[in-house]
């Protein structure tokens, strides 16, 4: 039987491909290293690399330098080496994390808001304020709205159950890259159950296959930016649990073997795995249809998970006094999922540079300055912008204008033409990912600054200032203004150091202090 004959039988009596327990063989881990190929001649891909990041400096030509106009040379808190180093020992506070398994296996670590990284990372920035200068720090603390939780997963395996028919010397799998979206439930003795592919889960393509007590594998090629397959992706998921799925894999088409911690709310276990964890079980896919296995083949799954609730955070203020009551928030969440290098270590470094810059008498603006390192970004029920606006009637109803800075500094990531074990690399150009920036409300005097600035400095913008409102904006009255990118690398363990722009930083943080300090200084009116 050709190729083709075996496909189409293969479609008319509806049969899918799972894996098959072993039985009979001792259960033996694949230690995942690429030189392993017992599974069809299929190598699985290397194991899970923390604080690795897929990036690839394609180029023998540096980062293009920030812009220093004259006049500006003394600004040295602006600099993007002293923004820098104080990124680093925020990504430091996620690490340890991870090194002292503050979740459970270590399998996710951060700075998560209501665990002890969110409170050392929020000590941090209260010391840091204070050694810049400013004149008023201040920590205020908030509880956990009632009936609200943080659902963390705390160990869970994905492992490929092995067979001699796939090869003499076959082992288990474990996909190292597989990460369970939120609120995902396994009962306490896991689940085993057979592999059917998917593709990417349209209904042309789900009309031939029945997926009723199996796990469905599905593909996602992400659109730039996980954040914007989050809906399609989940609605597909709900759609395969509706149908009968037992639980979704998400293969999430993105460069190396990152764990991704997106997509949720499948109404039933949903993990996503790595690009290259992914190519191997596609692959496997392929081998075994091309072999005419059609005996099913199958998975286990395991996790341990939990609710935390009860919790409490905090914000820090430090606000530097103008000549003017009326004040200026600038805001930057502190939390991240990961290193958060990007979300939003580096908008937390910058904010930290604009308040020692700030803070100088030489510098000091019109009105008056409150910067925030805000809580509870990922963390429900503790949300800081929210606390922001409740503990500070006064503050809020004197305030003319709220800046939110949050992941601003990343590298510009494009399709690379090599591949690392069947997966497509991204590479770097010299410059930073586009910059979205939103304005809560249209001011023509906001947006000429936003346009002059952005020249001014370099800055990507990739379109004019608009109304979307994206990201972690406390809800006032007063216009908000708001700098966002979107990386690719956003929410997953790839975003590392390596993918930050040190010129990027500086670009930033010199553009937010020209524009506060024109803000400051102009009447109320214009804006």
């Amino acid at each position: 039987m050709s190729f083709r004959q075996f496909y189409r039988a293969l479609v008319a009596t509806h049969l899918h491909f799972t894996f098959l327990i072993a039985l009979l063989l001792p259960s033996v881990v694949f230690a995942q290293t690429p030189g392993a190929s017992a599974w069809f001649g299929v190598s699985p891909a290397p194991g899970f690399q923390p604080h690795v990041s897929p990036l690839i400096i394609g180029s023998d030509y540096e980062i293009r330098p920030a812009i220093v106009p004259v006049g500006e040379e003394s600004f040295t808190s602006l600099e993007g080496e002293a923004i820098l180093q104080d990124l680093k020992t925020i990504v430091d506070f996620s690490r340890q994390s991870r090194e002292t398994r503050e979740i459970g296996s270590g399998q996710l670590w951060g700075r998560i808001t209501g665990l002890p990284s969110g409170e050392q990372s929020m000590d941090w920035v209260e010391r840091r304020l204070q050694e810049a200068g400013v004149a008023q720090v201040e920590r205020q603390w908030f509880e956990q709205s009632p009936g609200t939780a943080l659902w963390l997963p705390l160990s869970w395996e994905v492992r490929l159950h092995a067979d001699p028919a796939y090869g003499t010397g076959s082992r288990d799998v474990i996909l190292e890259s597989a990460m369970p979206t939120g609120g995902t439930e396994l009962p306490p003795e896991g689940l085993t159950a057979p592999l059917v592919f998917v593709g990417t889960a349209r209904p042309a393509e789900l009309q031939y296959i029945d997926v009723r007590g199996k796990i469905a594998v599905q593909h996602i090629t992400p659109r730039g930016h996980l954040f914007l397959e989050r809906r399609p992706a989940r609605a597909k998921a709900q759609e395969l649990i509706r149908r009968g799925a037992v639980a979704v894999f998400n293969i999430v088409d993105y460069a190396g073997n990152m764990r991704m911690r997106d997509i949720s709310g499948c109404n039933g276990p949903c993990f996503n795995l790595g690009g290259q964890d992914g190519r191997f079980l596609e692959e496997v896919f392929d081998a075994a249809a091309e072999a005419g296995i059609t005996e099913p083949l199958q998975a286990s799954l395991s996790l341990e998970a939990e609710q935390r609730g009860g919790m409490r955070a905090s914000n820090v203020l430090g606000i530097v006094p103008g000549a003017s009551d009326e004040n200026i928030i600038i805001n930057a969440h502190v939390d991240a999922w990961f290193d958060g290098a990007n979300d939003n270590g580096d908008g937390l470094a910058i904010t930290i540079a604009l308040a020692e810059h700030f803070s100088k008498p030489q510098n000091r603006p019109a009105r008056t300055l409150v910067f925030v390192g805000s809580a509870g970004h990922h963390t429900s029920g503790l949300s800081g912008p929210t606390q922001l606006v409740a503990l500070n009637p006064d503050l809020i109803a004197r305030n003319v204008l709220t800046i939110n800075l949050e992941h601003v500094a990343a590298r510009q990531l494009n399709p690379a033409r090599t591949d690392t074990h069947g997966v497509r690399d991204v590479i770097t150009d010299t410059g930073e990912g586009f910059l979205m920036n939103g304005l809560s409300q249209r001011s023509p005097y906001l947006e000429s600054i936003i346009r002059s600035g952005g020249i001014r400095y370099g800055l990507n913008f990739v379109s004019a200032a608009s109304t979307y409102n994206a990201g972690d904006n406390p809800r006032v009255e007063s216009p908000v203004f708001q700098l966002i990118q979107g990386n690719p690398l956003y929410h997953t363990s790839g975003e590392t150091l390596e993918t930050i722009s040190t010129p990027g930083l500086e670009r930033v943080a010199r553009f937010v202090a020209y524009f506060v300090k024109a803000v400051a200084e102009a009447p109320r009116s214009s804006f």
